[in-house]
Formats: C-alpha cells, structure tokens, sequence
C-alpha cells in the first residue's frame, strides 16, 4: 500500500506538472505579439512563358468577347477563370461600394469599364442589378427588383449588330431582360414561369446565362434541374428541358455545428436582414453550399466550337442504389440543343457521367473544348473528354471547394481547397500535382495564426491570382479574421505581392482589363470569425471592393515581357496546323500591348517612369505592334524583347 501511495502521489505530481505545462503553453501562445507585417516590394520578372501550342477553340469573337476580363460568372462561356491580360503586379486596396449587399458572385465588367452586379440578400433597397464605375465605385443606374423571385447575375456578350457595343442580360424565374451599357432596356419578357409556393423560390432560382451559338440562344438552368433556352435576339422562349438527377440528400446545413449556426445567423441578420422565405442568410447559405436538396448548386459550361453544354449535377436516383426520391451521387452532363423535327428546339442528353462524392462546383473546359475537367467532394481533379470518359483523376488530399482552373498554355490547371491551391499538369494520360502555394501574405500579423486559401484562383499572363484568409486554428479549421489578395508566380507557385482587404468572399478573383482586382462580398467564414472573436476583427460588410494597381511601370513591364514570351513561343509554331493556337495568340499579344500602352501613360502621370523611358517604350511597341498586324510574329516578338531589357 506504502508503493501504492508513493505511486499515486508520483502520478499526482506528473499530472500536475503536466497541466501547469500545458497553462503556461496556453499563456505563451496567447500572450499580445508585436505587429510586423511582412512588407512585399516591387516583385522581379517572372520567368514563366508559354512553351508550345496553346489550347484554343475554333470560333469568332463576334458575339462571345475576348477574355479580357470578367464577361461570365467564371470569366468566359467555358468557365476557365482564366484571362488575356496581366494582374497588377503590385496593388492596394481602393474602395468598397455597395456595402449593404451580400453578392454571391461577380462581379462582372463591360468593355467600358463598367461593373455589374446582382444581389439576393440585402439590407435596404431591393435590386436586380446595380451598375457601378468600375474606377470610382460610384453607382450609375439600378434595376428595381420584380416579384419574389431571386435572379441570376449579369452575363454579358457583344452586340454583334453594333461592333464595339454589349449587351447585359439578366436572367429569372419571372423576367428575363436584355439592357445597353447605358441601362437603357432592349427587351424585357415574362418567362412564363409559375410557382405556387413561395417556399419552393430557391428551387427556380436560375442560374446565370449561357450563350449557346450554334442556335444563338441564352441558355439558362434551375436548381431543380430545370433547362430554358431563349432567343438572345428576342428573349423568347425556345425549348425546355429537364436533367434526370433526383435532389441531392440534404445535409441542412448540418456539416457546421448548431452552436456556430446559432451564434452566426444573428450578426447576418443584422447585417443583411432574413432571405425572402424569412430565412436567416447564414443558415440558409450553408445550406445551399452543401447541397441543399437540389440537382444542381452552381454554373455550367458551353464550348463554344461544338455547343456542348456540360452540367454538373445529380445522378438519377436508382444510381445510388436506393430508389428513395434522393441522390447520393453527383453526375457531369453534355447536352446540345437541336431540331425536334417539329419546326423547333430540343435539349438532348448526348452522354452522362456518374461518380461518388458529388459535386456543386462548375465543369470548366480547355481552349478547345477537348477537355472537362470537374472537381468533386472528395479531393480529386477529374479529367475527362468530351464525351465524358473518364481519362485520369488526381486526389490532392482534401475536398475542394471551387471549380478548376483552366489555363491556355502548357496544360495548367489551378485546383484550390479551403486550405490550398494547387497547381496540376495534365499530361495528356494522367495529372499530376506540380506545385502546392506559399499563402505567406500574413506573415508577422499578430492575430494570425493560420493562413489559407480563400478563393477559386485566376490564371493570368504574369501570375495567380489568389484570395488569402488568416486568422485563428480550431480543430484543424481556420477561422478567418483577415482577407487579402495575392499574386502568385506560375512558374513556382510562390507569392509575389500581396495586400491585405476588407471581407471574405464566395465568389471570384475578378481581374479587370486595366489589371485592377475586384472583389464580391459574401462574408460568411469572416462571420463566424467575428462571432467568436468580436474584438480581432471588423464588422462584416456587403459590396464590392476595388484593388487598384500601383507602380504602373511594374504593370507596363509585366504585360510587355508577357506579351514578348508569347510572341517568341508562337513565332515557332506551324502557322497552318496551329492556326487556332497562333490566332488566339496574336490576339493576346494585341491586348497585352494595349495594357502596357495604357500603363506607361499612367505611370509618367504618377512619376513612376522617366517620359523619355516611355517614349522608347512607346516607339518599340508600336513597331511591334506593326509586324504583329503583317503577320511578322518573330520580328514583333524581338522588339518586344528589347523592349521589356528597358526594365533590367
């Protein structure tokens, strides 16, 4: 009993050191640290180039626009994220405007410079579309909301009857209208559409437009598997049709505790007031994100050179081998539309893919439509053809949570989670991760104790462009209290700028043609960060915020060596078998010149470039510019050169 005793006292005395260790670890660990932010200077060249043929479709841009900026909820018609232009190498947070909506996704961006974007969730005024300045955040016109119906966002394509001219189209259950850049309405029709309960709103929601060529019609889809065409020339309804997925096995929102529910839902809805049900925002976001008992929770996809449209969705409901009116498996599906054979217009399944997992995130395509790459709820990339055969998958280790990535050139894909992004390389048999980030943007920011990835990343001549959010680790989740955006090389996945924002968002890293970043916000993990740790960050605030660039040399610079690097890379193609890859080409490398024109002017005006610096630049550019326009791409690619050595 004496052993006994000294034993229990022994282990008494272990316990308690142990305990008193893990207090003072405690203590240390939230002791006040110094603030010392990690400054990020102007970044060097990067030494990413395109390197053989890139992948692009056989198509004209005459009513689908350049991808020179956001035109679609993921950039283009086949939902790449990806643009011509370069990100401002180095930037700063401008402005937020709008703030007192909650925007899900866009925003989006005319060839005017001016901004669109649609809201479901507000506190105030109820709108369908509000257009903003894309420079000064300044509100030019809005669009009152009709009836309890909620819309899609904007989708915006080329007039083709008034060359240099769009068109905004706006999609809903209710209406659906055309509008000119000035606001001023082309059309405006009834869909016809009816529903008798105002609970089943969410389940018509439409999604966003889609153009469709080969019939020159708007297509749109409802979370209930519903499919519309219309005339883009009229807005009449054309044909209708159904996806045959069941509604996905709803969670409710029960993959985030009750406790974090109850504690998020009132800050929101003193934020942005309850859903049109009466519903608080949170929970009902969650819910939608998670599935949510529809058929189909995001975008799709059209090629532009065949018309396919791939939808990921449900699978039927006998798939998962219960036939119980619900699905548990997620299915990718290729339509067309095509004569019924009675003088009109049907959608026709083509081929369907079904798999485990699910999926709420976009099916995105390569340049030539080859491709369709998807993600699902179990981490892997998938890659398929374009009649939905499976050709590899790739599992990066955790559920992604946004769709993938496309870029033109050397078969980069960008694959994102709530931790990462990832680079993949598709090697035509099989995918292979490349490189994993460096999210470093918060280094030395004493609240920070973990960074992540915040958004579906954007591919860019000079770089990615990624959300990064930083705050607190719980249970192996980080809980965001900061939001910033970065910039990182292609070639390393390193990050070469960064600057901190104002609020988290759902929806996309919007490049504009001038370089700045645009943000929607949607502030639902900054929520939960401001519910449990009210004191570390700000409150939580709609609109849409503004990262304008700086040092415009260093934009001027970025888009000359871009457009130097991929002139030297087409100028070694066959000009006839890589017809399409050196049109798309030479149309990027116009842009990109365009861009350094516009931003050496600028940085002369802001005394970052000595006026006889830009005036050598702006004589190499337009010889440049003068052998791209005879075909001469090796001539244009050599002045391009000496041009982008002014900035060694």
């Amino acid at each position: 009993m004496k052993k006994s005793k000294l034993s229990n006292k022994k282990t008494f005395g272990l316990i308690s050191i142990a305990v008193a260790s893990c207090v003072l670890l405690w203590m240390f660990l939230n002791q006040p640290r110094p603030h010392n932010p990690i400054v990020f200077g102007p970044p060097a060249k990067t030494q990413w180039q395109p390197v053989g043929a890139r992948s692009a479709g056989q198509f004209d841009y005459d009513v689908i626009p350049e991808p020179t900026t956001w035109h679609a909820i993921h950039a283009n018609v086949s939902n790449a994220d990806s643009v011509w232009g370069v990100a401002a190498p180095m930037f700063e947070l401008d402005w937020v405007a709008e703030p007192a909506y909650f925007i899900g996704s866009g925003p989006l961006l005319d060839s005017q410079g001016n901004l669109y974007f649609s809201s479901n969730f507000y506190h105030g005024e109820r709108v369908d579309l509000v257009a903003i300045d894309a420079k000064t955040g300044e509100r030019r016109w809005a669009i009152p909301a009709v009836g309890k119906m909620s819309v899609g966002g904007p989708f915006i394509l080329n007039d083709p009857d008034n060359p240099g001219a769009q068109i905004i189209y706006l999609a809903g259950p209710e209406r659906i209208m055309a509008l000119r850049q000035d606001g001023s309405i082309l059309w405006n029709k009834a869909t016809g559409i009816t529903v008798a309960d105002t609970r089943d709103t969410d389940k018509t929601k439409f999604q966003n437009f889609n153009y469709h060529p080969a019939t020159d019609s708007l297509i749109t889809a409802t979370k209930a598997g519903g499919l519309f065409a219309f005339s883009r020339m009229t807005g009449d309804l054309i044909a209708t049709g159904q996806i045959a997925g069941s509604p996905a096995v709803s969670t409710e929102g029960t993959s985030i505790p009750g406790f974090i529910v109850n504690k998020v839902d009132p800050l929101m809805d003193e934020a942005f007031g309850k859903t049109h049900d009466g519903l608080s925002l949170f929970s009902s976001a969650v819910n939608y994100i998670y599935g949510g008992g529809g058929v189909v929770t995001n975008y799709f996809s059209i090629d532009p050179t065949t018309s396919r449209i791939y939808i990921a969705a449900t699978a039927p409901d006998a798939e998962d081998g219960t036939e119980d009116g619900r699905s548990e498996m997620g299915a990718i599906y290729a339509f067309n539309l095509v004569d019924d054979g009675n003088d009109g217009l049907e959608f026709k399944e083509l081929n369907r893919k079904s798999f485990q997992g699910g999926t709420g995130a976009t099916p995105a395509l390569s340049g030539d439509g080859t491709r369709v790459y998807e993600s699902d709820n179990e981490g892997h990339v998938i890659a398929l053809d374009h009649e939905l055969n499976e050709v590899w998958r790739v599992n990066v280790g955790e559920p992604l949570v946004g769709s993938i990535t496309v870029a033109p050139d050397n078969s980069e894909l960008y694959a994102v989670t709530q931790n990462d992004v990832f680079q993949l390389i598709d090697h035509g048999d099989h995918g292979a991760v490349a490189w994993t980030a460096e999210l470093n943007g918060f280094d030395g920011y004493a609240n920070v104790d973990v960074q992540a990835n915040g958004l579906t990343a954007t591919a860019t001549a000079n770089g990615v462009v990624v959300m990064i959010g930083g705050g607190k680790d719980i249970l192996g989740r980080t809980i965001m209290l900061h939001v910033g955006m970065g910039l990182l090389d292609r070639q390393t996945g390193k990050l070469r700028y960064f600057a901190e924002g104002r609020e988290d968002s759902l929806a996309m890293s919007v490049v504009a043609a001038d370089g700045s970043i645009y943000v929607a916000h949607s502030p639902l993990r900054r929520a939960v960060g401001k519910a449990f740790y009210p004191e570390l960050t700000p409150d939580v605030i709609g609109g849409i915020s503004r990262f304008k660039p700086i040092r415009l040399d260093m934009l001027a610079r970025d888009a000359i060596c871009a457009a130097g690097a991929r002139a030297a890379n087409a100028s070694t193609l066959d000009q006839v078998a890589e017809a399409a890859a050196v049109s798309a080409d030479s149309r990027q490398i116009g842009f990109l010149i365009t861009q350094a024109e516009n931003a050496i002017e600028q940085a002369v005006s802001d005394s970052d470039m000595r006026q006889g610096d830009a005036d050598s630049l702006r004589a190499l550019l337009a010889q440049s510019s003068a052998s791209l326009a005879a075909g001469d791409l090796a001539s244009s690619a050599a002045t391009l050169s000496s041009a982008c050595e002014v900035f060694d």
